[in-house]
Formats: C-alpha cells, structure tokens, sequence
C-alpha cells in the first residue's frame, strides 16, 4: 500500500516539471500516452483548448488513475523523454519493473517496445507489453548521463561569466523591462540615393510585409516561434550583457524547450584563422566536455540528432573580422570550415537545421544577415523613468545630499538625459556627475558638460584621479600613460581590433591602467586550444575616445593622416558597403575635441612651448572638414543626422547656421531616429535661428522624441508621412507644436489617427498664428472629424488649404 500510494504521490509533485518535458515530445511518443488512457478521457482531452492543457490532462488522469497503471505510465515516460537524472531516478524508483499484469481486463495482446506504432487497444485501456529492459535501452543510458553531466556543466559555467559580466553593474537587468522592437522577416531599409530619400511609392505602407512593428521584451525573443533572430543595438545599448542575462536565466530553469544554451563571443573567435567543425567551435571556444572524448561524442550526437532542443548565441558580430556571406554550398556539421562558413551555414540551416540562433550585432552591419534571418529586433534604450531609477542606484551609497543633487541636475538637464536614454552612457554618465560633484567643493551649481565628447573628457580625468601620484591638472600629470593608452586604442581601432594580447600592453601601462579602471582582463582561447589573457578597455566607445584623442593630440598625425581617419560613417549602411568596424563615434570625438571648452584640455597632452598654436591650428582643421560637409547639397538623410550630431559636439552656431542655409529641408525618411538624434537635430535648427522644414516620412520614433520638438524653434514645415502615427503620439505631437509658432505647414498623411488625434491635431490650428497647409489624407477620419477640422479652420484664417479624408 506505502508503495502504491508513493507512485500517485511523486507523479504529483512532479507534475509541472513533467508537463514542460512531455509539451516538447514528438506526437509519436504522446500519441502512446494519450492510447494507455481510456476512450471518455481521450475525449475530454480533445475538448481542451491548449497543448498544455492537454498535457496536464495526461498527468491528471494518471495521477488517479490504477496505481499499476500509473507505474506503466512513468515506465514509458522514462523510457522515451530525455530528463534530468534527479527526475528520471526518482520516477524509476517508484515506477519499478513489471513483473505481472498490470492490467484489469482479460484480454491481452503484446506491443513491442522497440516499435511504438504497433498500437492494439481493446474497449478501456491500450495493452502495452511488460516493462524489459532492452539493448536499446541500456545503450541510451550512458547517454543520457554524459548528456546531462555537460548540461549541468554548462550551467555552472553560463553562472561564472554572468557573476564576471555583473561585476559594477549597478542595477538589477531585468529581460522583462529590456524592450525590442521588432520586425518579421526583411525590413525596408534606406538606400544611398543621391536624393537621400526613398520616394512615396517606396515607402512601406500600413498592410505590406515588414512594415508593422512588434514591441517585444528581450526574454521574449527566445520564446517565439522565429529561429533564427538577428539583434540589433548602438555600441552601449547592453546587447552583451542582456546575452548573459538570457544565458543565466536558462540555467534557472526558464526556456525549458532548450537542453543547452550555448553563448559565443565574435571577440573570441576573431583569434581563430584556421577552419574549424562545429564540433570543435562548441567544445574547444565554448566548453569541452569534462567526460573525455567519450562525452564529447555523446553530446554532439545528441546535438546533432535534437537541434531543437539547442539555443545558440554570438553576440557582437560588429566585432567579427571577416564579413559573412552565402554561398548556398550544403554544408557538414563534422567538416572543418572557415569561420565565416560556419556562422553562415547555422544562419541559413545548412548547419543544425532547427535549431535557435540568436545573433546580435550594430545596427550598421545589419545587411550581411538579414537575408537569411526569421526576424530582427532593435534594442530600445532607456525611458525617463529607467534613467531616474538607475541613476538613485548609482547614488545610493553615496550619500543622501549627494544622491539628490546629483539626480535632480541629471533630469533637469535636458542633453544629459537624453544621452542617458543609451544604458552605458546612463552609467558613464552617473560616473561623471560622481566625480564633478565629489570635487566641487562648496561650489553649488559647477560646469556640467554640453557635449558627449565633454563627459568623456570627465571620465577620463574621474578614473586618472584614482591613480597614485595625481596631481592637477590631471591629464598633463599622467600625460606618457594618457599618450600610450590613446596610441594602443587607435592601433586597435585601425586593425579592428578590441582585444588585446599580454604582450602587446607594456606591463607598466597595464598596471596603471587596470587600477585606473580603464583597461579590463579577459580570459582568452587561442586556436590551438590553449588558455591566455588579454585585456579590453572598459568599453569600445572609451577606445574610440581615447583613439580621438590621440589624433588630436599627437604630432605623428599629419593633416593628411587626420583627413583620411576623419571617416565620416553612419549607423545605417547598404548592402554596398564594405564591413567596418569600431568606427561609430571616432569621428564625433575628433569633432568634440575641436569645440573651444576642450582646447585647455589637449594642450596638457602637447608637448613643447608651441602646443597652443599647434592645437589652435588642429582645431581649425577639423571645423574646416565639417564646413565643407555643412555646405554639402547631396547628403543622404542618415548623413544629415550624422552631420547633426557632429555639429552639435563641436557647439559650434555658425557651422549650423551654414548647414541649414544650404538646404531648404532635412529630408530624413524612412530610419529609424532615437532622443539623441532628435536632440542633435534640435541645436542645430534652434543654433542656426532661421526656419527649416523636417521632413520625417516613414520614420520610426519613440515617443519620447516628440518632447524634443519644442527645442527646434524654427520649423518651417512639419512631414510626418507613413509614419505609424498614432492618437497617442498624436496628442503629445499637438502639445509639442505649440511651441512652434513660425510653422507653416503639416502633413500627416498615411498614418494610423482616427477621429481622436485628428481632434487633437485640429486644436492646435488655432495656436499656430503662421499656419497655412494642413494635409490629413489616408487616416481614419470620420466625417464628424471633416466637420471639427471646418469648424477649427473658421477661427484659424492664416489657412489657406486643407486635405483630409
């Protein structure tokens, strides 16, 4: 009786983690569960909405079901479910081995377990043939136990490098707040036009494929239906750690369909010149098998023969040196082949087909993969409310006077909080509020920066103050350490390059620089397989800061160099172009180090008594290359923003007067534009005090851009076609505009309003004293919204043209 009772006990306490194993069966094996039940049961089960439902019913059925039949029924499921060994023992301890039968009807027939189709059933219950251990299934075994022993390994492994990768992390990442936005299949993308725009009849509309985003959360993307995922996110959006996160909460038990999570570095396989098999990509650059050859052929078999039941992550594919392409060529999971092949033939299914492939990369090299992709996401940055909380983090242990000086200067200032909008900019810059406000003294309100490349400039001098033997001014008393650290990123930076070996860091500048905080140790596989260190600085836009700051610093730059490093890139790219990489933001540092407030701090770094002529004449050379882009006609729209952003770092007014004068409209349609690029847009229409029409067909926008309107001022015109606006973004769009008296015309064509953001686009007209053309076509208009647009009209007599249907 303890024994019957026990089986009906254990099945029940198990039953959760027993519905997630059997709800990713193959229906061969749930179809002999659903037979050993009887036909009213199998009818209730059909009623059931759900899988899962249908599941549960299963175990329901058993766990009050003939205790013998209940044994029968953990006999089949240990036979044919791969689980862990805790559960399959457990089972199996009560279940035992059948030695009479088990059944309570006469009539009886023999069903090979070998053959699981050879199904014979009388009127209550399916005959299956008593529990023998077979040849088969002792051969399994061992398997299954190498099996799990890696997948146990691979949990503590997958923990280790979470706890490195939270090292000074400050707030708790949270997959469920991590937002993506996402599109299935291919998106439409800007192309190099000489016009810089796609024309209305490109631009994607409502109801066509890839137009319709999703906004999913980063724990999501593991969990949908797609199976091979391409994530994108701007350098410091947190795509690496977010990686970790998914990597750690596997080994909690979430993503129960995967048996593995596999999570690859592309800094890491950069050190791999020779073609390798998919055998050992996963157990030399991942993790080999502590069982010996014997495992390692056990766990790539079970890889090889359940490809559904594994997740793979590369993360950072812009660091890949090699740019991947298809070929189309089969491929053998056991043949050596390059790099580049390998990664392509998992992309593509040639490799693993059925497997979920994860990859995240920079927006920029987007075109090399999403040929063969199911969907691509884009990282979303922060929001208000996520600068706010990370920033009283930050500040907690600092002091409460401190905590609350430094967050409210934070959100009251408009610039830094929207470059906190990006995560790793959120914390760089919490770390410079840190060190202006810890050595400001009794100075109440001290010179906050205006630009990124400032902000980087305080960072730098926070992490030197830490070092024994500072003095002020900071950069002139570490000036050789300064030198060499600028040298080391910008050979980096020129052979693609993000980590460095031991040997190519002089000893003395890796001591300096590790308890500065500026360079960080990593752990490192060569290709034979060995184990080494190298070092990385503390993150790429740091290396990119530190490269600019050479190039304006060093007299081994000739003009001639500095012109041709001046790479003017943008995030976005064609399919055209070459794949480059760490070059983001080394073009926007040289350009903030050329506005007035940085000149103080380059001459620290000059040596000789001519270093403030030399700057001075390094400075005009870079405002000289931004003059001859200001003056350009021909610039794409994804140019113009780029052009924005580096006008904006130099806070220089006649260059943005000379930009805007050259051009009736900044045309920037069809891409995607964050806070930050509505920001740079913003001091350069505001700086150059003269109107100017934007013109953002098809863009896609947070809402948190349209606050940012206001601060352009001088809009002429206002284009917001195809552009997915809704009535919520509608409402915030009208309070934005009225503070945009000079506007003249709007037109907001082809998007999602109905009647309610037509009526609070209509109130606006009223405070609008200037305008003069208003364009509704293609929305959800009723013909009461025409009567309330006649009727706003008649008490606004500066229009002259109204559209709407």
């Amino acid at each position: 009786m303890e024994a019957e009772e026990d089986v009906q006990t254990v099945l029940t306490q198990e039953t959760h983690e027993l519905a997630d194993i059997l709800s990713y069966q193959d229906d061969a094996v749930l179809a002999i569960l659903y037979k050993m039940m009887d036909s009213r049961a199998r009818e209730r089960l059909v009623r059931l909405a759900s899988h899962r439902e249908r599941i549960l019913g299963v175990l329901n059925y058993f766990r009050t079901t003939d205790p013998a039949i209940c044994r029968q029924f953990l006999q089949m499921v240990c036979m044919h479910c791969d689980m862990p060994m805790r559960l399959e023992s457990r089972l199996m301890s009560v279940a035992g081995s059948v030695t009479s039968d088990p059944w309570p009807t006469p009539a009886r027939e023999t069903l090979s377990l070998c053959d699981p189709e050879e199904v014979i059933e009388n009127n209550s219950y399916t005959l299956v043939d008593e529990y023998i251990p077979s040849q088969g299934w002792c051969a399994k075994r061992p398997r299954i136990d190498h099996v799990e022993s890696y997948k146990s390994a691979v949990r503590r492994f997958l923990l280790q490098r979470w706890e490195r990768v939270m090292q000074g992390v400050v707030k708790e990442v949270l997959l469920e707040e991590a937002w993506v936005s996402l599109r299935h299949r291919t998106h439409v993308r800007p192309r190099d036009r000489a016009d810089g725009a796609l024309s209305p009849s490109e631009l994607p509309q409502g109801d066509e494929e890839g137009a319709v985003e999703d906004r999913v959360t980063v724990h999501s993307l593991l969990g949908s239906e797609a199976q091979v995922t391409l994530l994108l996110g701007q350098a410091g959006s947190g795509k690496t750690l977010l990686m970790h996160c998914l990597g750690q909460k596997w080994t909690q038990g979430a993503f129960p369909s995967f048996h593995l999570l596999i999570l690859l570095e592309f800094r890491q396989l950069n050190l791999v010149a020779r073609p390798l098999s998919l055998k050992e990509l996963l157990f030399r650059f991942f993790l080999p098998p502590e069982g010996g050859e014997e495992e390692c052929t056990a766990v790539l078999d079970f890889i090889l023969e359940n490809p559904e039941k594994i997740c793979l992550i590369f993360d950072g594919y812009d660091e890949f040196h090699t740019k991947i392409t298809h070929s189309g060529k089969l491929s053998s999971p056991l043949c050596p082949l390059p790099m580049a092949e390998l990664i392509s033939g998992l992309c593509s299914r040639r490799i693993l087909p059925g497997c979920t492939l994860l990859i995240t990369c920079r927006p920029r090299d987007v075109t090399d993969l999403e040929s063969s992709v199911d969907c691509i996401g884009e990282l979303l940055g922060f929001n208000q409310r996520s600068v706010k909380e990370y920033a009283e983090q930050y500040f907690q242990d600092k002091g409460l006077d401190l905590k609350e000086k430094a967050v409210s200067h934070l959100l009251a200032n408009h610039h830094l909080l929207t470059m906190c909008y990006l995560p790793a900019l959120c914390h760089i810059c919490c770390v410079c509020l840190d060190h202006i406000f810890s050595s400001g003294g009794s100075q109440l309100l001290p010179q906050l920066p205006n630009t990124l490349t400032q902000v980087y400039l305080q960072i730098l001098c926070a992490f030197l103050s830490r070092c024994p033997g500072s003095s002020t001014p900071l950069l002139q008393s570490h000036r050789a350490e300064v030198t060499l650290l600028g040298r080391l990123a910008m050979r980096g930076l020129e052979g693609s390059k993000i980590v460095f070996l031991s040997e190519e860091v002089p000893p003395d500048l890796v001591d300096f620089a590790t308890k500065a905080g500026l360079l960080s140790q990593v752990d490192l596989t060569h290709e034979d397989g060995s184990k080494g260190q190298g070092y990385t600085f503390m993150h790429l836009t740091m290396q990119e800061f530190l490269g600019a700051l050479h190039i304006m610093t060093s007299e081994d730059i000739t003009d001639a160099q500095l012109r041709k490093k001046f790479n003017f890139k943008t995030r976005w790219t064609t399919k055209s172009d070459p794949k480059t990489v760490f070059t983001d933001s080394l073009h926007l540092y040289v350009c903030g180090l050329a506005a007035p407030a940085c000149s103080s701090y380059l001459i620290q770094l000059v040596r000789g008594v001519g270093a403030v002529g030399w700057v001075k004449k390094r400075l005009a050379l870079v405002r000289k290359l931004l003059r001859s882009l200001a003056m350009s006609t021909n610039l794409t729209g994804p140019k113009v923003v780029e052009l924005c952003h580096c006008v904006q770092e130099t806070q220089d007014a006649q260059l943005a007067r000379e930009m805007v004068g050259s051009r009736p409209c900044f045309e920037l349609r069809n891409i995607t534009l964050n806070p930050v690029d509505l920001d740079a847009l913003a001091f350069v229409v505001s700086s150059a005090g003269v109107g100017i029409g934007l013109d953002f067909g098809a863009c896609s926008m947070e809402l948190e851009c349209l606050d940012i309107l206001p601060s352009c001022q001088h809009i002429d015109f206002l284009m917001f076609i195809c552009g997915n606006l809704t009535d919520v973004g509608a409402a915030k769009l009208a309070r934005a505009l009225e503070s945009c008296p000079l506007i003249t015309e709007l037109n907001f064509s082809d998007n999602s309003l109905t009647d309610s953001g037509v009526r609070e686009i209509a109130d606006i007209f009223p405070k609008l004293p200037s305008l003069a053309s208003v364009s509704l076509g293609r929305n959800g208009c009723s013909l009461e919204s025409i009567y309330i647009l006649l009727e706003k009209i008649t008490s606004s007599p500066s229009i002259q043209g109204l559209y709407a249907e």
